[in-house]
């Protein structure tokens, strides 16, 4: 009976993120993504917003240095957790500006792990 509640707390316990780990780093491996200290702050215009299982995923458009516009792809937490942080299916519309904090694909495309998403207002969504 002991060993089953010492078995049932460690799996409760690894099931939930620790305090000061992102959602997204509890829950995937990040082989594909740099490590967090090099995350990327992006600022764009919402092209596309996807509330969805398993992953809330966004589109936006970031204008380089020479003017040319680059798609980025990012995924935030899953529904359940996205609300748990405040988000909602409404919280952002197509042409929104927006600020990401982003840790970026290794691979050097435009995907990324969301870290941070500020409105133009100062309206945090996620952190």
């Amino acid at each position: 009976m002991t060993m089953r509640w010492v078995v049932a707390v460690f799996a409760a316990l690894s099931v939930f993120p620790q305090p000061g780990n992102g959602v997204v780093r509890a829950h995937h491996n990040q082989a594909g993504f740099e490590a967090p200290d090099k995350a990327i702050i992006l600022e764009g215009t919402v092209a596309e917003y996807r509330w969805r299982n398993p992953h809330v995923l966004l589109f936006w458009d970031v204008e380089g240095e020479n003017g040319e516009v680059v798609r980025w792809t990012g995924e935030l937490g899953s529904v359940n957790t996205s609300i748990a942080n405040g988000l909602t299916r409404r919280s952002l519309e197509t042409g929104d500006r927006i600020t990401v904090t982003a840790i970026p694909s290794r691979a050097g495309t435009p995907v990324s792990l969301i870290e941070r998403l500020v409105k133009e207002d100062g309206t945090v969504l996620s952190d």
